[in-house]
């Protein structure tokens, strides 16, 4: 009887086992080749979640990744705020839960010997993906400046063929990112007009990525949509306190030396909870006020409140960038429809997380590009 009876608990300890492992559920996320998107992978290689299973993958085209959202293929994706704005004026089911990112002079104006400032942009070419980041960084430098959008003429490209148009001379002016821009500054005369961080892009969010969910799939799986952005916070909590060792995971995530994932993130900066809930306006410090130890300081300049005709830094800046996202894309013709923030911003998440504690847990603020950019 005895033999019986553990042979019966070993059995339904194995069953028990069993189920287990099947409890664990499978979410996909996908992002394009860029190294402040692939925090992912760190919470995959640490073991991060206990009942997630997740699937990166790797989808460059936008149109191709807001398919696979919109068929469930992947439930979140990573991606530039302004073109998460436009997928959801095109009616994709997505709703941005967080912000991954802030450009800190990753992006930049490269122009050719002539070109001193923006209203020297008159009549010239620029290369810029068309409804990307690049591209809306340029119109809203027109906008600043009390341009037209047609002062300057867009010649959509993917930023490597842009770098590569210009250093050939076939451009006046390269709005791009590392890696790329150095290729447009091997032109002679070239020059770097402006940055992201030059700029001051980063105290309203024009140049930051968000992490976008499938509506229907947060309404019905909030539990696990909570988890995964859990984990993504542990991880970028994670790589900020080991950064030689999250670079190396990033790299071999993304199939990249270890060189480009340090150019890629000494121009960027990983926003934590309290930062996401700056960026809201609900809690939390927004960038502008809580920059990271080590990032450099930017240099002083004009900054972009006068547009929003308020304050440079201020907190919750997201609604007011993303309804001004959506007003310059209608305005230019690269959006049908307008869409406010309020059918596209979601920080219900976030405020969970944060009263569960998570805010004070992963609080980290030190600058992964601290590194610097040698092998």
């Amino acid at each position: 009887m005895r033999k019986i009876l553990m042979a019966l608990l070993l059995t339904c300890s194995v069953q028990a086992g069993s189920t287990a492992a099947l409890a664990a559920e499978k979410v996909s996320v996908a992002i394009i080749s860029f190294s402040p998107y692939a925090a992912w992978y760190i919470a995959k290689e640490k073991g991060l979640y206990k009942d997630l299973d997740i699937d990166i993958k790797i989808i460059e085209g936008l149109s191709e990744k807001n398919a696979a959202l919109a068929s469930g293929q992947v439930q979140c994706i990573n991606n530039t705020v302004d073109t998460l704005v436009l997928a959801r004026a095109g009616d994709l089911p997505i709703k941005v839960v967080a912000y991954s990112n802030m450009s800190y002079g990753l992006d930049k104006m490269v122009v050719t010997e002539g070109i001193n400032s923006v209203k020297d942009f008159k009549g010239k070419k620029y290369g810029a993906d068309y409804g990307f980041l690049n591209h809306m960084w340029m119109l809203m430098t027109l906008r600043r400046e009390g341009m037209s959008f047609t002062d300057a003429t867009q010649v959509s490209m993917l930023p490597q063929e842009s770098a590569a148009a210009f250093a050939s001379g076939g451009l006046d002016i390269d709005v791009n990112y590392d890696p790329f821009v150095a290729q447009s500054q091997k032109l002679a005369g070239a020059k770097v007009l402006k940055t992201s961080l030059t700029d001051r892009t980063w105290e309203r969010g024009l140049i930051s990525d968000g992490i976008g969910c499938n509506e229907k799939w947060l309404k019905e799986k909030p539990a696990v949509a909570k988890e995964l952005l859990r984990g993504w916070f542990e991880a970028v909590n994670w790589w900020k306190e080991n950064p030689e060792e999250g670079n190396a995971i990033v790299a071999k995530g993304l199939g990249w030396p270890v060189s480009d994932v340090k150019l890629n993130q000494n121009g960027a900066i990983q926003l934590n909870l309290s930062q996401n809930l700056g960026a809201f306006g609900v809690g939390g410090k927004p960038l502008c006020e809580s920059l990271p130890d080590g990032a450099p300081k930017a240099p002083e300049g004009k900054g972009w409140g006068e547009v929003f005709g308020g304050p440079d830094c201020v907190a919750g800046y997201g609604p007011a960038t993303w309804d001004m996202f959506s007003a310059v894309y209608t305005e230019a013709g690269v959006a049908q429809k307008k869409v406010s923030a309020s059918e596209g911003l979601d920080p219900s998440i976030l405020k969970s997380l944060d009263a569960d504690g998570f805010t004070e847990k992963y609080n980290s603020n030190k600058w992964i590009g601290r590194l610097g950019l040698g092998d």
